[in-house]
């Protein structure tokens, strides 16, 4: 009876006129992200939100997470709301990001409120390495770079992260090239610089990013779409087309596995980075990458030594499979290493597939390997990841279990299922967190399994289960007689 009454409350709650919980509307968003020659090594970002309260009772703060100097190097913050500076304080002993924004006078039903934040990045790359500026460019490519508001507690509360339209204003050197999501708008001009507008449908776009520089474009073709290169230096077409060729397999995979139905597709991108990049799985030292959406941007340490190594490769399949889990529904804080890192190199395995089931079952023995060797270096950790975080070297055994987790998943659900399933969570969680508790509740719907126990061994013990290490050597063994 008690959850009858529960859902008939959601009803109410969702189709009721009046409110039935604290809540607020966000309508608006108009940000500028700007960067001049005088200071290349200096981003600065004006963002203005227009809210609204249509809770059930005046609002005395909102929670809200923004960009912290040990990360990103965020210097001169200011917030003021209807033009009045406030001084926003930390909400969180966790979270070193999750401020506080007081509102005086309360924040009363119905009114709007105008807030502007701003302040100025000066990145360093080795810390966290998705943001940076050099005088060639400067890239962002972080989903949570821009203010995240935080839905009021309570119960019924309304709110979130995502404005009902959004309008980006990049401003840099005239010699820039520049790439952000949404409808290119108005462009101006003036001696020193150029101003693109990008207007983003936050429900359909990808979340905000920006990617700049003094770039050369160069596309390929293949037989499987066309690949663009932005780079500072010209690239050799033969020396890349071998792996122009692979990489535009591997986005067709992952775009048919991941993308829900759409006529557009999409055209990979392949950057140099402004700056070198630090690796993610590899040895801090090593060359990396990160991602922005339907792209990738690498190191610039790779492009001498050339793009087709195996390992480059795999790390730019790797971070093309972000594109969907990071920046079409943003991963959880605790759901990072699971629905971040995991998809990420499970999506290496979809890619793999495409070139034949024997290189699939070869990826997963090799996640196996991998998994094996960074356990050696530190114990994998639940896949729910504490507030206060794990090292480096936890992140990395416990990604590749949370890899094998989906391909265990697949397995067990059958491909279609986890497919049908995670284009699900894109669908519905567009420009929203999510976490586990969506993986588990779509895959048990789109297979009709209960997935508890398969759930509770995987995402709470460590290492991986011994029936899965042995159903996977036994068929590599059996390959290797045949």
């Amino acid at each position: 009876m008690f959850f009858v009454a529960l859902g008939a409350c959601t009803i109410l709650a969702s189709g009721c006129v009046h409110p039935l919980g604290p809540g607020y509307h966000f309508g608006n968003r108009q940000a500028e992200i700007q960067v001049s020659g005088a200071s290349p090594d200096r981003i600065h970002f004006h963002v203005v939100d227009e809210l609204e309260n249509n809770g059930d009772r005046p609002l005395r703060f909102l929670d809200v997470r923004l960009p912290e100097a040990r990360s990103f190097g965020e210097h001169n913050l200011r917030v003021l709301i209807e033009s009045a500076e406030v001084s926003p304080h930390r909400s969180s002993e966790i979270d070193s990001r999750m401020m506080r924004a007081p509102f005086d006078p309360p924040w009363q039903q119905n009114e709007k409120r105008k807030i502007v934040t701003e302040w100025d990045l000066m990145p360093d790359p080795s810390t966290r390495g998705t943001i940076a500026a050099s005088p060639n460019g400067f890239f962002i490519a972080d989903e949570t770079a821009l203010p995240l508001w935080q839905t009021p507690r309570g119960a019924f509360a309304v709110g979130g992260t995502k404005p009902a339209q959004e309008l980006l204003t990049v401003i840099a050197p005239r010699d820039f090239r520049v790439l952000a999501p949404g409808k290119p708008g108005k462009v101006t001009h003036d001696a020193d610089a150029v101003a693109e507008r990008f207007l983003i449908d936050p429900g359909n776009d990808f979340l905000t990013y920006v990617v700049a520089g003094r770039y050369l474009e160069k596309n390929f073709h293949s037989r499987n779409g066309d690949v663009q290169f932005w780079t500072f230096r010209t690239v050799d077409g033969l020396a890349v087309q071998t792996a122009v060729d692979r990489l535009a397999s591997s986005m067709k995979a992952l775009t048919e596995y991941f993308a829900p139905s759409s006529n557009r597709k999409p055209v990979p991108r392949i950057l140099e980075a402004p700056v070198e990049l630090p690796a993610e799985f590899d040895a801090a030292g090593d060359p990396g990458g990160v991602s922005f959406p339907e792209g990738v941007l690498l190191d610039p340490r790779i492009f001498p030594q050339g793009i087709t190594s195996e390992r480059v490769l795999q790390l730019t399949e790797y971070e093309f499979t972000r594109s969907w889990f990071g920046w079409r529904v943003r991963p959880r804080p605790e759901a990072q290493i699971l629905m971040g890192r995991g998809v990420g190199l499970f999506g290496l395995v979809i890619a793999a597939e495409s070139r034949g089931q024997d290189q699939r079952r070869s990826m997963v023995l090799s996640l196996i390997d991998r998994f094996d060797k960074a356990r050696a270096a530190a114990p994998d950790k639940r896949l729910m990841e504490p507030p206060t975080g794990y090292s480096r070297a936890e992140r990395i055994s416990t990604a590749y279990r949370g890899a094998l987790f989906f391909v265990a998943l697949e397995d067990l659900c059958g491909q279609d299922n986890l497919r049908i399933a995670l284009r699900d969570i894109i669908r519905t969680r567009t420009s929203s967190d999510t976490g586990y508790e969506e993986l588990r509740s779509a895959v048990e719907s789109a297979s009709q399994r209960d997935l508890a126990e398969m759930f509770r061994v995987w995402l709470v013990q460590p290492n991986i289960p011994a029936e899965f290490r042995a159903r996977y050597e036994k068929s590599s063994n059996a390959n290797l007689r045949q």
